[in-house]
């Protein structure tokens, strides 16, 4: 069954993607030492570093997302970020936190979301067709 307009679908998905990473990544860029400290804190070496990739990533790709610009490459990181909070954070939460369950459901929700962009391009309206 063909819909008339599915082709918006992944215009959707790929604007609400991009603000879910911007807005996070805008938080922690205007308090980086809290990002940073949580890095050192899961034993990452060179936590500054990996800190402002982290948050430089989130609002980048996240806007490159948003806009539509080389979806099929820009969804990668945003995947590996949330792989990486998913294992290093949300799995290992489980035991302790009530919300832990509900952290790693978002982020497995990400994942899926941002693979499902990549299968199915940006949409309409995008930046720049992949």
């Amino acid at each position: 069954m063909e819909y008339p307009n599915s082709k918006y679908s992944p215009t959707i998905l790929r604007a609400v993607l991009g603000i879910l990473f911007i807005v996070p990544g805008l938080n922690k860029l205007s308090n980086p030492a809290m990002i940073i400290g949580m890095l050192g804190d899961l034993g990452f070496p060179a936590a500054s570093l990996f800190g402002w990739i982290l948050l430089l990533s989130e609002v980048g790709f996240g806007a490159a997302v948003l806009v539509g610009y080389k979806v099929k490459q820009t969804v990668w990181p945003l995947v590996l970020i949330l792989a990486v909070a998913t294992l290093k954070v949300g799995l290992p939460a489980l035991g302790t936190s009530p919300m832990a369950m509900i952290n790693v459901s978002f982020h497995l929700l990400g994942i899926a979301a941002l693979i499902s962009l990549y299968l199915t391009g940006p949409g309409e309206k995008a930046m720049k067709q992949d």
